[in-house]
């Protein structure tokens, strides 16, 4: 396990619930979301992953900020081996959240792609269910598939965060040390709508399928070790 220590460059998010989903898509739809420098990575041949995150940062998750929700959508891409092998490596193209300060934060430091502040993030923590939404209307609804949920796994979790600013690539190396519980089960994750969140990926046509969910134990918090994102390529 990774040793991190709060410093400059590294900034420590604690969160209450968290819930993602991955799902199925024609990599053709998702082809045009990424730059050049990056491609995805396909599950098999002409279908990539598209990953909807949900997060809870309850008061003084993060800093001074209040409670707030935060909504993120990213395309799972071929890795940097060179920096380790992540558990999945993620382009985000767009991120929403209930906190304009967070969305401001998240620009300036991160390099992410603040969205707009969203008008609501509901969460059913006892269904593990969640909606959000804005002005436009509801962005989506997200619920866990998952016949039964088993063991939930403390251990932590490597990802690279890779966003565009610019004209610029950036990748940061995040790491989850939380109890998460993960499926491969099939079933209704919900609706997501084709909404300016998604920055044009129109998926009237697909079934949205689930490959993989994450949920975090009820009742339990986790850590979120976020690095500062250096220029790629």
């Amino acid at each position: 396990m990774t040793e991190h220590v709060a410093v400059d460059n590294l900034i420590i998010w604690e969160f209450d619930f968290a819930m993602t989903t991955f799902y199925e898509v024609d990599t053709d739809l998702i082809n045009p979301l990424l730059p050049k420098q990056i491609s995805p990575m396909e599950i098999v041949p002409g279908v990539s992953l598209l990953n909807i995150t949900a997060f809870n940062f309850p008061e003084g998750g993060l800093g001074h900020l209040p409670k707030f929700q935060e909504l993120i959508a990213s395309i799972v891409v071929t890795p940097d081996l060179s920096r380790g092998v992540p558990k999945f490596a993620m382009y985000v193209f767009s991120l929403g959240s209930t906190c304009q300060e967070h969305l401001d934060h998240s620009a300036n430091y991160y390099k992410l792609p603040s969205y707009k502040k969203l008008e609501y993030g509901k969460i059913n923590r006892a269904d593990n269910a969640i909606e959000f939404g804005d002005t436009d209307g509801s962005i989506l609804t997200m619920n866990n598939c998952g016949s039964n949920i088993g063991d939930f796994l403390g251990h932590e979790r490597y990802f690279q965060a890779f966003a565009l600013q610019d004209d610029n690539l950036f990748i940061a190396d995040l790491y989850l040390k939380a109890a998460l519980f993960e499926h491969q089960d099939q079933g209704d994750a919900g609706i997501i709508n084709n909404h300016p969140f998604l920055k044009g990926l129109e998926l009237f046509d697909e079934e949205r399928v689930p490959y993989l969910q994450m949920l975090l134990e009820p009742g339990t918090r986790g850590k979120q070790f976020y690095y500062k994102p250096e220029k790629y390529g």
